[in-house]
């Protein structure tokens, strides 16, 4: 009967067949089961001194001291025991949610990393099973003793939060979120060990110490209406002040400071006023981006000198992460901003300056993808013209430079209809609007720069295209603060040639200026491109064609 059941396991899905046979053996499975309990026992007993106990009364105490009563009521021991239990329900569920998430992420990112150094994943790819398989496979079989251990710490969970009078529908949510979460984070760490090649070995803690420190930057921050709060819906940990009952206090249990969470709005709908609906739209950011994680695996994992995702697939994306960026936003922060709207808007900006990047790296052909498709597009000489604008938008080799415009405008468009509908004054409204055309003129200029970078000849131009925009984008700031060179003072419009210009256009800046600012970035947008189309001209050219020029040819 074992041997059908995991003849059947292995018909459904080979990979996992695979992963459990090389860890399900017995001294692993006990090593699991001890350490799982040795962790519950001593989360018990660092809580035994905190037990709630009955005042010690004096033998005849009325006596001698007729003025005190020693009453015990006990409706407070109650609530006592209540909060008790309760506190160590928090506990247990923060070391099941760190140590699921961080130990969980740290396997997988160093079990893919493994199968690539040995070339195992190379034959993988070659096998008949598919990418869905593979990372179910992956997910469900390297974590397995992992699930085993936690697993063990479900009656102990399960007891200590009925003890402390959560219901238990509550505590199901938690563990409906959790498995969300790891979901969510695991393909995360997936795709992110298909790169592993380029840390040696150092990829499995680098991404594990990301996740940790994700997690506890989540939810470090209270919830202030503003973009921000965005990512408190990726930790598991934004549903305790539901457990706990205190939603509408200033809920601090460590290590976390949500604030007040009944403030939390989504497109001005009251979104922490109910455990459910954070319940459902944590599930449906969850879901949405491991869909996306998955997109850029499948494509990832199948072609590996393809992008992360296609163009089609990113306007798409894009529109996904500006729904959510500025479904927070909408609202009038609660606490810490001088300027509602504008500190808004600017954190909505800083928000996209993130997925822009994320954009250029995605989408940005390799250099043998651009050979290719500056080559041999001219042989039809035909649909040249009429098809190059729909290639520069939807086609896969093609420059990325005019699909991250096109994002940018998808960007642009629901912002601009947030500026017109503000309710401020039409001076704030051109000082923002100023910043929003500024900053995406400055993305674009990253953007031709790095798809310059990826036309060198050097094989390491991935990383001189990663370190080249770094530097753009983090030196110039870095030297005007050096140089105190602050905004308003002489030669402070030098920061309206950074990634951050909104200070300065919030403060200082006139029309004249912020015009003169743009023309000067749009010339500079235009000299990019143009040596980035000189440079696919000659990349279409072929090897024979520059020899007998008297030129190397630009790809080798």
């Amino acid at each position: 009967m074992l041997n059908k059941g995991i003849d059947k396991l292995g018909d459904w899905n080979p990979q996992l067949l695979r992963e459990l046979k090389g860890r399900l053996k017995g001294r692993n499975i006990a090593i699991a089961l001890i350490i799982s309990l040795v962790g519950q026992f001593l989360l018990f007993f660092s809580w035994s001194g905190d037990r709630p106990h009955v005042p010690h009364v004096p033998s005849h105490a009325d006596i001698h001291y007729p003025d005190i009563h020693y009453p015990v009521d006990e409706l407070d021991m109650q609530l006592l025991w209540q909060d008790y239990y309760r506190d160590i329900f928090i506990s247990l569920s923060l070391f099941v949610l760190f140590a699921l998430l961080v130990i969980g992420s740290y396997m997988l990112i160093a079990n893919l990393g493994h199968e690539e150094r040995r070339g195992t994943l190379n034959f993988i790819r070659l096998s008949p099973q598919s990418t869905s398989q593979f990372w179910l496979g992956k997910l469900l079989g390297v974590p397995i003793l992992l699930y085993l251990a936690i697993a063990i710490t479900l009656p102990f969970h399960l007891w200590s939060g009925l003890s402390g009078k959560i219901p238990l529908a509550e505590i199901i949510s938690f563990w409906v979120i959790l498995i969300a979460s790891s979901g969510f984070l695991f393909s995360a760490a997936l795709l992110f060990g298909l790169f592993g090649s380029w840390f040696s070995g150092f990829q499995s803690w680098l991404g594990s110490g990301a996740v940790f420190t994700f997690l506890v930057m989540a939810n470090v921050k209270p919830i202030n209406n503003s973009s921000f709060d965005w990512l408190s819906l990726f930790s598991p940990s934004v549903l305790f002040p539901y457990l706990v009952d205190e939603t509408n206090s200033h809920y601090t249990g460590f290590p976390f400071h949500l604030g007040k969470i009944q403030a939390w709005q989504f497109f001005n709908l009251p979104l922490g006023m109910m455990g459910f609906s954070i319940v459902v739209l944590t599930l449906l950011n969850y879901g949405l981006w491991t869909y996306w994680i998955g997109q850029a695996f499948n494509r990832q994992f199948r072609n590996p000198g393809t992008t992360l995702l296609s163009k089609r697939q990113s306007y798409l994306f894009t529109a996904c992460w500006i729904t959510f960026t500025l479904g927070f936003a909408l609202q009038e922060p609660t606490s810490g901003y001088s300027y509602p709207f504008p500190d808004n808007f600017y954190i909505v900006l800083g928000f996209n300056l993130v997925l822009v990047l994320g954009l250029i790296a995605v989408l940005s052909p390799q250099r043998q993808a651009l050979q290719d498709w500056a080559r041999y597009r001219h042989q039809n000489r035909s649909t040249v013209n009429s098809s190059l604008i729909a290639d520069l938008l939807w086609g896969e080799k093609s420059p990325a430079f005019f699909a991250i415009a096109m994002n940018c405008m998808i960007v642009a468009l629901p912002l601009l209809g947030w500026i017109w509908l503000a309710s401020v004054d039409i001076d704030m409204k051109q000082q923002v609007f100023a910043s929003l055309i500024l900053s995406l003129s400055m993305m674009l200029i990253y953007s031709a720069i790095a798809q310059l970078m990826l036309l060198m000849k050097t094989p390491k131009r991935g990383i001189w295209a990663t370190g080249i925009v770094v530097a753009v984008i983090v030196l110039p700031p870095t030297l005007l603060s050096v140089l105190s060179i602050v905004p308003g003072q002489n030669w402070g419009g030098l920061w309206l040639f950074t990634a951050f210009p909104w200070d300065y256009v919030m403060r200082h800046a006139s029309v004249g200026l912020v015009l003169q600012t743009f023309l000067i970035q749009v010339i500079i947008l235009g000299g990019l491109n143009w040596q980035l189309r000189r440079q696919l001209r000659l990349a279409g050219e072929s090897a024979t064609k520059a020899l007998l020029a008297g030129r190397s040819p630009l790809f080798n």
